[in-house]
Parts: structure tokens; C-alpha cells; sequence
């Protein structure tokens, strides 16, 4: 009976180290495929920031049902340079507007352009338009939600930068001032 007891015991034993053996195993894995899955979300988060470079979202545009939201875009961008009036239906690829249709809610309109050059150069001219002063319509950049939140946390440092008179602006998620990258442990300037 003894060394029945003895025999269990050892086989036991065994076991919980084949067990402790098997877990540090999974555990090296789980690190190893937690750091992979990171480097795989910034990978993916870096594609949609360069994919969104092409786009603007345009903010208080009156939604109307029925309406053709690409036409109205359009027409709005020709007021604002009428040059381009005949091109814009090969500058602009896509237009639609983002989220759910809500009654008193005007949804945001995003615009993909064909070519950078033309959303860089489009940026531009609206800045201080006339035309968009007048419809009470902005356009702003197309930015990653999680870029959005890095920039509200740095934005006070940016704000003081620029009110002292520095160089300050955002690239993606970072804030820079006089060329330096920020973070939000830097002291302000």
C-alpha cells in the first residue's frame, strides 16, 4: 500500500512539473503573440493614417433626404475655386456621409480625392474661404479617433507654443514644436 502511495505520489509529481513545464510554455507564446498582435495594430492604425491622407471630412453641411450628397459637395468645392469647376468630377473619387441619420443631426461628409496633390492643394484655397464663412461649413482633416485623443491631451502645450510664438503643429498623432517632437510629459514652452 505504501508503495502504491509512493508510486501516486511520484506519478503526481511528474505530472505538476510536465504542467509547470506546458504553462511557461503557453506563457512565452501568449507574450510573444501579444507583442505581435501590438505591432500589428500600429501597423494597421499607420495604413488607415496614410489611407485617410487622401480624404477630408467636411462638418455642417445640411442634410436633405432625396439629395445627391456627391453633387452638392461638388458644387460647394467649385464655389470655392471655380478653376477647377470642370475637373473636380475626376479629382474627387468618393463622398458620403459618416455615422447614422439622426433628426436634427447633420452628419459629417467625408471626401476622398484621386491624388494627394489635389487634397493638399485644395486645403489650401479653403482655409480662409469666403464661401465657406458663408455656408457656415468647415473642412478639417480625416483623422484616426485614437490620433484625435493623442491630440486633445497635447493640444494645451500646442496652444501655449503658438501663443508664445513658436512653430507648433500636429503630424498624425504627435505634436511638434520648432521641429521637436512632443509628448504629453514634455514641459510646455
Amino acid at each position: 500500500m505504501i508503495a502504491e502511495l509512493s508510486k501516486s505520489a511520484e506519478f503526481n509529481a511528474k505530472e505538476i512539473k510536465d504542467c509547470k513545464s506546458a504553462s511557461s510554455n503557453l506563457g512565452k507564446e501568449v507574450s510573444k503573440m501579444a507583442k505581435e498582435n501590438a505591432e500589428l495594430k500600429e501597423w494597421v492604425q499607420e495604413m488607415e493614417r496614410y489611407k485617410r491622407r487622401w480624404n477630408f471630412k467636411l462638418r455642417g453641411l445640411k442634410e436633405k433626404t432625396e439629395e445627391r450628397t456627391r453633387d452638392k459637395v461638388l458644387g460647394i468645392m467649385a464655389k470655392i475655386n471655380p478653376q477647377w469647376s470642370t475637373k473636380l468630377e475626376n479629382m474627387v473619387d468618393s463622398v458620403h456621409h459618416v455615422g447614422k441619420l439622426e433628426t436634427g443631426r447633420n452628419r459629417q461628409v467625408v471626401i476622398q480625392f484621386t491624388m494627394r496633390h489635389y487634397r493638399d492643394e485644395f486645403w489650401r484655397l479653403m482655409k480662409n474661404s469666403p464661401v465657406c464663412k458663408d455656408l457656415s461649413i468647415s473642412f478639417a482633416e480625416h483623422i484616426l479617433p485614437v490620433d484625435r485623443e493623442a491630440r486633445a491631451l497635447l493640444w494645451l502645450q500646442i496652444k501655449q507654443a503658438r501663443e508664445a510664438g513658436h512653430r507648433a503643429y500636429f503630424r498624425g498623432p504627435h505634436g511638434y514644436i520648432n521641429g521637436k517632437r512632443i509628448s504629453i510629459l514634455s514641459c510646455p514652452v
